[in-house]
């Protein structure tokens, strides 16, 4: 799957698109197909390098809008 990583603080062009391996299902969560996805202002701090706590590399675009792909829901009819 494709994802923007974070490799290094820096200006915008520190935002890189990457292939990286599609996740596992956890027990309790989905995988989101995302159609639409932002950047925050704490994910902007994190760019900037002033999340001290936040280990790099980091994916970002916590905030998206898309379709659930996958679940580890048996119940979910979806």
């Amino acid at each position: 799957m494709k994802a923007i990583v974070l490799r290094h603080p820096g200006r915008s062009e520190a935002l890189q698109l990457e292939e990286v391996p599609k996740p596992q299902v956890k027990l309790g969560w989905a995988l989101v197909k995302v159609q639409a996805f932002s950047i925050n202002h704490s994910e902007i701090f994190t760019r900037k390098g002033l999340s001290p706590t936040v280990k790099l590399p980091r994916i970002l675009g916590i905030e998206c809008v898309g379709t659930v792909a996958e679940t580890s829901d048996p119940h979910n009819l979806s």
